[in-house]
């Protein structure tokens, strides 16, 4: 059980003097920097937002406009206009928030007690995945940099409730998908400290104060994607059934063997009690998908435990490091022979193409606000008949890179028991 105040060595986090803060924070702007240059050379981003991006793009210019598709969603196209990057500026004002994005992972390593090397390697392990790369040319222009970052920045700060708690309020500005991390956040604040009673009051106000802002936005200005929209076309259970599926299949293609470190983490005895972070992230973005279709944005989400687990797996030995280097390396060739990128990329295209397999299987229905969904019936009776051997294949090839990481696991709990010759 939790001590009423952790100790220095039970925390989460380290205490660093501010000359140290100082010299790792330019540290981590350089690398940070370095990181996304590589990921560019790697995947050149495109130079016309796609999707919702041109939404944001469109709000940067005014986000005072009375009429839009979220103008809840507010907080990085109001702060492209207020420093005069909005509009014609905006695709390079969401490159420097990615930027922002892997300087502060670096950071977050650091703060983790793994070393600079350690904190280079998971920089650049988020920077060659989903979380920058699917950015460059499906999701030109989106905003959700900023959240992966702020809840970065919300790890830095579990120490400190009234800080952490408002950047939840201030991620809730740009996406309000937040709130479904917030069990995940009130086991970071327990790593912390044993006392929830101000962690209550200050998610209260928090919550209390979006849903203010949310409601007086929906009252006053004309948009199309409130919660009305989600209410008239539920996801649950039809659409949830294959997003779930979708999910499970974007992280196996867009993140690779860079999974086996999650699966390491959750086996390994050398974890102190975080296997909680994968779960509670897992559940969050579990019921994101009750809502949300869009299971190549918010799945991403996963990079939070990755990053915990990565700065544990490479903390343990020399040996390890060079495993993550192979691991980064194998990862990169995987996706250069089959990118997973582009929105007609495979083997996703293949089972959601929605001329061809989401209308005609009743998986979406069009709308006059867009598109619904159809019932569970026209999933388990049309779309999976047309995709279950395509799926069946991506799911046992995610399911062998669990494997692998789990019998690394085993492997090395079993070198580390008493007794054993090879013990450290």
């Amino acid at each position: 059980c939790w001590k009423p105040i952790m100790t220095s060595a039970d925390a989460l986090l380290d205490r660093p003097s501010p000359k140290r803060v100082a010299s790792d924070l330019l540290l981590a702007i350089a690398f940070g920097w370095f990181a996304y240059t590589m990921s560019c050379w790697l995947v050149p981003p495109v130079t016309q937002a796609a999707g919702f991006g041109a939404e944001w793009q469109l709000m940067s210019e005014n986000p005072f406009r009375d009429r839009g598709l979220f103008p809840h969603r507010a907080l990085v196209p109001f702060v492209a206009w207020l420093t005069g990057l909005g509009g014609n500026g905006y695709l390079g004002f969401t490159h420097g928030l990615h930027a922002l994005m892997l300087i502060s992972v670096f950071f977050v390593v650091i703060r983790l007690r793994g070393r600079y090397l350690d904190a280079l390697l998971v920089t650049f392990a988020v920077a060659i995945t989903a979380p920058v790369q699917m950015y460059k040319l499906h999701w030109s222009g989106y905003t959700d940099p900023i959240c992966y970052t702020l809840f970065l920045w919300m790890i830095l700060a579990a120490r400190r409730p009234v800080v952490m708690w408002s950047l939840l309020l201030v991620n809730l500005a740009n996406h309000e998908l937040a709130v479904f991390l917030v069990p995940w956040l009130w086991f970071l604040r327990r790593r912390e400290d044993s006392r929830w009673q101000l962690d209550g009051i200050c998610l209260g106000v928090v919550l209390a104060i979006y849903a203010g802002f949310y409601f007086w936005v929906k009252a006053n200005v004309v948009e199309t994607y409130s919660v009305d929209y989600f209410m008239a076309n539920p996801l649950f259970p039809g659409g949830s059934m294959v997003v779930w599926n979708l999910a499970a299949v974007h992280y196996t293609c867009a993140f690779g063997p860079l999974l086996a470190v999650l699966a390491w983490h959750q086996h390994t005895k050398n974890q102190t009690g975080e296997r909680w972070h994968l779960w509670l992230v897992g559940l969050g973005i579990f019921v994101i998908f009750c809502i949300a279709f869009d299971w190549a944005r918010h799945s991403n989400l996963i990079l939070l435990p990755l990053i915990f687990a990565a700065t544990r797996f490479l903390a343990v030995n020399n040996r390890n490091r060079a495993i993550f280097i192979g691991v980064l390396l194998l990862t990169q060739v995987l996706f250069w022979i089959v990118p997973p990128w582009a929105p007609t990329a495979w083997p996703t295209h293949e089972m959601v193409e929605p001329q061809l397999m989401l209308i005609p299987t009743g998986v979406l229905v069009p709308t006059t606000a867009g598109i619904g969904f159809g019932p569970l019936s026209a999933v388990l009776n049309n779309w999976l008949p047309m995709v279950w051997k395509l799926l069946l294949t991506i799911h046992a090839i995610g399911l062998t890179i669990w494997c692998a990481g789990w019998a690394w696991a085993r492997y090395e709990n079993r070198a580390a028991s008493p007794g054993n010759s090879h013990a450290s």
